[in-house]
């Protein structure tokens, strides 16, 4: 570098100029005066910290280093201690050739996969396996591959000597003695059976159990002693429900017993129970019931068949306890009946599609060496309800001449054989029917070979249990509550604790997040089929994933009311039925969730001229669709109740069959809606113009009678969408009356 110095330049400009240079120069704490004094640099305070050195940034990156280094370290550690050891391949290592093997095989699409086999192992090298298929040899890891293991025979088998079977002409017909129940499922499976087995036996080899000589019976009771104990056992009380069970299956030729060499290789063979319950337990009415079910589970062929079956929607139901109530009064001799059919999917006339083998449980007596081919619908089989369904259905349809609703097909109706409304719940059917009907229904029950229990009338005093609800009469008003459901309801917890699970079982541990899931799901239930003003916080409290302290005390305080309001439930009165029309209230909340999405509801009644209101069907939803205004909210809120009244509407006409077409009026509390809808405006949110223009196209065709703008106090949906209490709703179900504030409508000419 080449140095120059102006000798001619003064001292203090030479000094000025070393200021200035060690002002643009960083300073010790990494701060350049210059920049600090036009305003570069945010200001600092006398509390401020100085800025670090370059040794103490590499200090704390050399610490923050070694910390990801031990979280890592530790994460490793804890991830291979969690680890499954690999399936064990030592067995199939030491297997000579031509042994028989199982191979694993991936099931289809979703479908789960399965062992198959036996095949032949040619050769293994190493970790690679040569399996014989019918497709020619293929090559499988060994962890695919494990050794096919046959029972070994016993040695009375091996000496080829075979028991001679003596088969009694008649039994014993006294009771047997009470300290030995279990003799009497004993003597009746076998009874059963014998006739079975000896059909498909070449050379009968089952002991006669069931001889009359006692001495001979205790020699031969030690078999049966490891399945039946004595009367201590809980089972005792069923053993009579669970031969009444298999009578039944066995006179319905629901399966066939066949010696388990016939089944094809490689077929899979699921096991089966009984299902003991105690109907009506603590009641005068208690009695045992058994089903004997199949364990489909990891049913991989089930995709292949249609597995669901409809069951009658709340809104179905709340119809016919409407209905019924109402026509009591208007038409005399209608009355309310319900029919329970028993062992109903095993009475279904169609075959099951597919092959079906299921081993007996040791309640049921069956030898060993024989199997249950099922090929009728039998309980625990996928497609089992199905079956009945089509049965069922096809014979209200067909026999009784009822035609299906607009919208349910578990809703049916009749004026051809009388007036008659059915719904029906699977093996149960809520009827109500004239005394025509009444008869026309028993006539072909019996005709169809049905088994059922004898038909429950609804009187004072005698409720009937349907789809879980009580429905009881008191005067002429029907009352439908859940008051058994309730019980069953607790608290969320916050650590492990016991619950009641399904047909009064125990979980043990449950932990807080399966309570909330549990509980929020009970509670649910019953606000859907009797109590509306808890459906807006159990709707909130589905849209939790991972419940939190603050979200357990919300689902809290709804569970805590539903307890404590057991009974409460809703009552159904008797309407005018030359007045009657249909009234659907709408709210919606806009942005109101926690991810900003619209909560939108409705409420639906049966209202006649005296004001007389039934609540016939309510919801709380989240607006699957994205809202960028209220107007938009409450025009889809709009839009879902108005499907849903058009569709009661259509099926309620069809039913009661009236001179009028019966009226649908739409009440809401949004005046811009309104004013859209009557005053033929339009809006700057063009896609919404679409459901304006459906809306008012139904209102044209007097689809829609009436729209009415009513105060929001006095709308009952206001409870569907938000959180404080609604009074106009409390009243509704309180007294069944109606009282609305109309603020604005139409006048229309008829």
């Amino acid at each position: 570098m080449r140095r120059c110095q102006v000798l001619s330049w003064l001292k203090d400009m030479i000094l000025q100029m070393a200021v200035k240079a060690i002002n643009d120069t960083v300073g010790p704490d990494g701060i350049v005066p210059t920049l600090l004094v036009y305003g570069t640099y945010p200001r600092m305070t006398t509390i401020d910290a100085p800025a670090a050195t370059i040794v103490k940034r590499a200090n704390a990156i050399k610490k923050a280093m070694a910390e990801i280094r031990r979280i890592n370290a530790r994460r490793q550690v804890s991830d291979a201690l969690r680890m499954r050891n690999g399936p064990s391949t030592s067995a199939i290592h030491g297997l000579p050739v031509n042994s028989e093997v199982l191979v694993w095989r991936e099931g289809k699409g979703t479908g789960s996969g399965k062992w198959t086999g036996p095949h032949i192992l040619l050769r293994m090298e190493g970790e690679t396996c040569t399996v014989e298929l019918s497709s020619g040899p293929t090559d499988f890891r060994s962890t695919s591959v494990k050794p096919f293991y046959t029972e070994p025979e016993d040695d009375d088998d091996a000496t080829g000597e075979e028991e001679e079977v003596v088969f009694q002409g008649a039994f014993r017909s006294s009771t047997p003695p009470a300290d030995r129940p279990n003799l009497q499922l004993r003597h009746k499976l076998k009874s059963n059976l014998k006739n079975e087995i000896s059909m498909v036996k070449d050379t009968p080899q089952i002991s006669a159990f069931l001889q009359d000589d006692d001495t001979e019976e205790d020699v031969n009771i030690d078999e049966f002693d490891e399945i039946f104990v004595n009367n201590s056992d809980p089972t005792s009380a069923y053993v009579e429900s669970r031969r009444k069970e298999i009578d039944g299956l066995m006179e319905n030729k629901v399966f066939k017993i066949i010696p388990e060499s016939e089944v094809p290789p490689g077929t899979r063979i699921f096991t089966s129970k009984f299902v003991d319950e105690m109907k009506n337990e603590g009641t005068e009415k208690a009695f045992p019931k058994s089903r004997l079910v199949v364990q489909a589970y990891k049913d991989g062929d089930k995709t292949s068949v249609l597995t669901q079956s409809p069951t009658i929607q709340r809104v179905s139901q709340r119809i016919i306890i409407s209905l019924a109530a109402t026509m009591r009064v208007s038409s005399p001799g209608i009355s309310v009946y319900l029919r329970d059919i028993t062992q109903a999917y095993t009475q279904s006339t169609t075959n099951l599609n597919r092959v079906f083998y299921v081993r007996a449980p040791k309640e049921f007596g069956l030898e060993k060496g024989f199997i249950l081919h099922v090929v009728k619908p039998l309980y625990g089989v996928p497609e089992a309800g199905n079956h009945w369904f089509n049965t069922y259905h096809g014979h209200h349809k067909g026999r009784l001449k009822m035609e299906q609703s607009t919208y349910d097909p578990c809703l049916l109706h009749t004026n051809r054989m009388g007036f008659g409304i059915v719904g029906l719940q699977t093996d149960d059917t809520l009827i109500v029917a004239d005394k025509e009907f009444a008869r026309s229904e028993q006539e072909q029950l019996e005709k169809a070979h049905f088994m059922a229990k004898d038909r429950e009338k609804l009187r004072e005093g005698m409720p009937l249990k349907f789809n879980g609800g009580l429905i009881t009469l008191k005067n002429d008003h029907i009352y439908l509550n859940q008051e058994k459901q309730c019980d069953n309801m607790r608290t969320v917890q916050s650590g492990k604790m016991d619950i009641s699970g399904t047909r009064g079982k125990k979980r043990k541990d449950v932990t807080s997040k399966n309570q909330y899931v549990a509980q929020r799901a009970r509670g649910a239930y019953i606000a859907t089929v009797c109590q509306p003003e808890a459906s807006y916080h159990l709707s909130v409290a589905a849209q939790v994933v991972d419940p939190k302290e603050d979200d357990t005390k919300k689902l809290n305080k709804v569970l805590k009311w539903q307890m404590s309001n057991q009974s409460r439930g809703l009552n159904f009165v008797p309407l005018d039925i030359d007045s009657i029309k249909l009234t659907v209230f709408t709210d919606a909340s806009f942005a109101n969730n926690l991810d900003f999405s619209s909560q939108i509801g409705h409420v639906t009644c049966l209202v006649d001229k005296y004001d007389n209101a039934n609540i016939i069907h309510w919801a709380s939803i989240k607006c699957k669709r994205i809202t960028r205004s209220v107007l938009a909210s409450e025009l889809y809120g709009l839009v879902f109740g108005f499907d849903v009244g058009a569709a009661i509407k259509g099926s309620i006409n069809a039913i009661i069959k009236p001179k009028k077409q019966i009226p649908l009026v739409i009440c809401i509390d949004s005046k811009s809606l309104y004013e859209l809808l009557t005053k033929l405006g339009t809006t700057a949110e063009k896609r919404l113009m679409i459901d304006i223009m459906s809306l008012r196209q139904s209102y044209e065709r007097r689809e829609i009678t009436e729209i009415k703008w009513i105060d929001g106090n006095s709308n009952p949906a206001d409870a569907m969408t938000k959180d404080r209490p609604c009074q106009a709703l409390k009243d509704l179900i309180d007294t069944n009356k109606l009282i609305i504030k109309e603020s604005q409508w139409v006048e229309r000419g008829d």
